[in-house]
């Protein structure tokens, strides 16, 4: 009575061989640390058939919205392979018998279509591969291709996450190259005020060393009608509205008077139009001939 044949037993060179595949794909996202995400997906075919000697291989993952899926498929070519693209996936891990393609030294046969499909927080997968051996997919041959394709899309991940850091870096580094540009620009049109204003400080704290250090005669010292009308004034007006009349008098800017004062521009404005409100004046020239006659310029 003939004896039915079962399953081989696995030798030894298949455990060896197991073990090798298995531990190659294991260090698949160390190999991939500086790779691009398209690089990534190629590599994982090139992976896939060799080590469960596929004849065609087709991958894609889906990213992010708004980012493109990622494609990539063997043989290489214009188009994925037909025999892949007519299975239609289930869940998980799924084999069907499609007719495979003819080329024009091929034989007609059929081919095994195993399908992988994941779904993952950051995106989702499909990783088909076809071989025309009656026994494709072994179990060993599965859970090599789950291992592969798990290890690649964690890879995956990693690489588009690298990618969008770095572009966040670059759009933050072109941002702040704008904003000292900007910055370097205003000092330009600032600086020529502020050595003026420099220069008008200078040359008032040197008028009033000299007259510090000439001697006063009792006729000098007796208090004359514009001194005795610039005090009078003195009591009406603050010490900062003096030192804002005696600036304007001498025809300083708004800016030019807030860098001299270490004041902002808004602050200078409105001291001036509580100046001109107590002196009764309307624009800076009626205020010039206001601080000449009092004395204060």
């Amino acid at each position: 009575m003939a004896v039915e044949n079962g399953p081989a037993e696995p030798t030894s060179a298949d455990e060896r061989t197991w073990m090798r595949d298995l531990g190659a794909l294991l260090a698949l996202p160390s190999l991939w640390v500086d790779h691009t995400a398209p690089e990534i997906a190629d590599g994982l075919l090139s992976v896939l058939t060799g080590i469960l000697r596929l004849d065609a291989a087709y991958a894609c993952f889906q990213g992010p919205d708004g980012v493109p899926p990622l494609e990539a498929w063997r043989p290489a070519g214009g188009e994925p392979p037909v025999e892949l693209m007519s299975s239609v996936p289930g869940s998980g891990v799924t084999t069907s018998a499609v007719r495979a393609a003819r080329g024009p030294f091929d034989p007609p046969g059929i081919a095994r279509v195993t399908t992988l499909t994941l779904t993952l927080p950051w995106g989702t997968g499909l990783v088909a591969g076809s071989a025309r051996r009656a026994d494709f997919p072994t179990e060993r041959e599965t859970h090599l291709l789950r291992v592969a394709v798990g290890q690649a899309a964690i890879a995956l991940h990693t690489a588009r996450r690298l990618a969008a850091e770095q572009t966040a870096r670059r759009e933050a580094e072109q941002s702040l190259a704008h904003q000292n540009r900007v910055l370097r620009s205003l000092l330009e049109d600032v600086g020529p005020a502020l050595e003026t204003a420099s220069r008008l400080v200078g040359e008032a704290s040197r008028e009033a060393t000299r007259e510090a250090a000439q001697p006063r005669s009792a006729e000098q010292t007796a208090p004359t009608p514009v001194r005795a009308a610039s005090a009078a004034v003195s009591v009406a007006l603050t010490r900062r509205e003096l030192e804002v009349l005696g600036l304007l008098a001498r025809g300083l800017s708004n800016k030019e008077m807030a860098a001299v004062m270490w004041l902002s521009d808004r602050t200078v404005e409105r001291h001036i139009t509580g100046l001109y409100r107590k002196i009764g004046v309307a624009r800076r020239s009626e205020a010039t001939a206001y601080a000449l006659r009092h004395g204060i310029a």
